[in-house]
């Protein structure tokens, strides 16, 4: 038992810094090479677990040739744009110019209700209402709608928006977010003299986000019943 246990203790943190090494897309962003690798990795990875006969390394030598084949191939295929077109897939455009490609959509093999569901999830309610429409290489649907069914932008509208940048948790429940403050060219004491200046106690707060400006939101912890 206690063999087992750790077999896969080293194969789960294996498999951890393998996908780490991988990078971070998602399983429907993943390219066909990568599927492929994330298959053979977790298949090879459950062999040692489930079969104690079979040593541990027999596992680790597959699954570091597999991420050096992904690492190499990945390379290659940035520095080949042709070869990428062909073992990737690619955008298609299924509707242009408002007019709907029914031999595009026949070849994805999507239905119109599929289409149509798709539509009215980027807040669109008929196909006569879209300009353009492409589906992703991660199967997610771009939809464009037609200018006047396109919302208003602060520009059209005369109104100049204030940029605040972006925020960023720099506290939350207890701790300090190292990684929080430095992207926003800030360090602990000036949060501490901030939180001071508004009369509020870390302790007391639940998180905290600021961005470069100095601009502060927080959220106090709830009250528990004791």
């Amino acid at each position: 038992m206690t063999t087992i246990l750790i077999r896969t203790l080293i194969i789960y943190v294996a498999l951890i810094l393998t996908m780490r090494l991988m990078g971070k897309r998602q399983i429907g962003e993943l390219e066909v090479t990568d599927l492929v690798t994330t298959l053979l990795i977790s298949e090879i990875a459950s062999l040692p677990i489930t079969n104690p006969e079979i040593p541990v390394l027999h596992a680790m030598i597959p699954m570091t040739v597999l991420l050096i084949l992904e690492i190499f191939s990945s390379v290659i295929l940035i520095r080949i744009p042709w070869l990428k077109n062909t073992v990737s897939a690619r955008p298609t455009v299924i509707i242009q110019g408002g007019r709907l490609r029914q031999k595009a959509l026949r070849d994805l093999r999507m239905s119109l209700d599929e289409l149509m569901s798709e539509i009215r999830q980027q807040g669109l309610t008929d196909l006569a209402q879209v300009e353009d429409a492409i589906l992703e290489k991660n199967g997610n649907l771009t939809v464009l709608p037609k200018a006047e069914f396109s919302p208003p932008t602060a520009a059209q509208l005369g109104i100049r928006g204030k940029d605040g940048g972006l925020m960023h948790i720099v506290y939350c429940n207890g701790t300090y977010s190292r990684v929080g403050l430095s992207l926003i060219g800030k360090d602990r004491d000036w949060l501490t003299r901030e939180l001071r200046r508004r009369g509020l106690e870390a302790r007391r707060l639940f998180c905290v986000t600021a961005n470069s400006k100095g601009e502060l939101f927080w959220l106090e912890k709830e009250e528990t019943d004791k």
